[in-house]
C-alpha cells in the first residue's frame, strides 16, 4: 500500500510490469511477482495519469504540477520531463512500441511527442480542458476527448484534425483499437458511439440513459466495454 490515493495504474502488454501513480507525488514501477515496487520516482505534485509500453520498457507519467516524464523501466531517474506551463495533466498514453506519447489536460492541448525528444513534435488546441486521449498501437493515430464537448481524430504527422465530432455534452473517455480502425468515446450526452476512423459520422450510438465515465474498446474493435455513473 502506498499510504496515500492511487489515481492511475496501467499494466503493460505482456502483462510482467505495473505503474501506478499517487498523492503522495510518487510514480510507482513494479514486477508482477513481487508487491515491492522496482522503483519509485517523486514527481513533485499528484501523479494523475501513467501509461506503460506494450513491453513495459517506456514508462510516461503526468503530475499536477503541469509536467510530462518519460523515464526507461531500468530507472528512477526520467529521461526527460516537459513542462507545459502552470495548467495540470489529466490524461496520458504511449504507443506499444514506446515511440510516440500523447497528453492532455486542463490547459486544453493536445501534445505529441517522440520519446527521443522532450519538445512537442506538435500541439492542438481544444479551447477547453482534455478529458482523456488514446493512441493506436502503431502511434499512427489519436483520439482526443474534450470539454468542448467533442472528440478529435488526428493523424500524428499533422496537428490538424482528420475530423470532430459533437456529443452533446463533455466527451470523458475515449478509445482506439489498436490498427487505429475503430474509436469509440462517451461522456455527458449519454450515448456510446462506434467510429470508424475515416469518418466522423458514427457507425452507431446506443442510449445508455446515463452519461459515461469510462469506455473502452478491445485491440482488435470487436468489443467496448462501457462506465456510467
Amino acid at each position: 500500500a502506498t499510504g496515500h490515493d492511487v489515481y492511475s495504474v496501467a499494466i503493460s502488454g505482456d502483462g510482467e510490469y505495473i505503474v501506478a501513480g499517487s498523492d503522495d507525488n510518487k510514480l510507482y514501477f513494479f514486477d508482477k511477482d513481487s508487491s515491492t515496487p522496482e522503483w519509485s520516482s517523486n514527481l513533485g505534485d499528484d501523479v494523475r495519469a501513467v501509461a506503460i509500453s506494450e513491453d513495459g520498457d517506456y514508462i510516461v507519467a503526468g503530475a499536477y504540477n503541469a509536467k510530462v516524464f518519460l523515464f526507461g523501466k531500468d530507472s528512477s531517474t526520467a529521461l526527460w520531463s516537459y513542462d507545459t506551463g502552470n495548467l495540470n495533466i489529466e490524461t496520458i498514453d504511449i504507443s506499444a512500441d514506446g515511440e510516440y506519447i500523447v497528453t492532455g489536460g486542463e490547459d486544453s492541448d493536445v501534445r505529441l511527442f517522440s520519446k527521443d525528444s522532450s519538445t512537442p513534435l506538435w500541439g492542438y488546441s481544444t479551447g477547453s480542458m482534455v478529458s482523456d486521449v488514446s493512441i493506436s498501437s502503431d502511434g499512427e493515430y489519436i483520439i482526443a476527448g474534450s470539454k468542448d464537448n467533442k472528440a478529435y481524430l488526428f493523424d500524428k504527422d499533422s496537428s490538424t484534425p482528420l475530423w470532430n465530432y459533437g456529443i452533446g455534452g463533455q466527451v470523458w473517455s475515449v478509445s482506439i483499437s489498436a490498427d487505429g480502425e475503430y474509436i469509440t468515446a462517451g461522456g455527458d450526452g449519454e450515448k456510446v458511439y462506434l467510429f470508424d476512423k475515416n469518418s466522423s459520422t458514427p457507425l452507431w450510438s446506443y442510449d445508455t440513459g446515463e452519461d459515461l465515465l469510462s469506455v473502452e474498446i478491445s485491440a482488435d474493435g470487436e468489443h467496448i466495454v462501457a462506465g456510467g455513473i
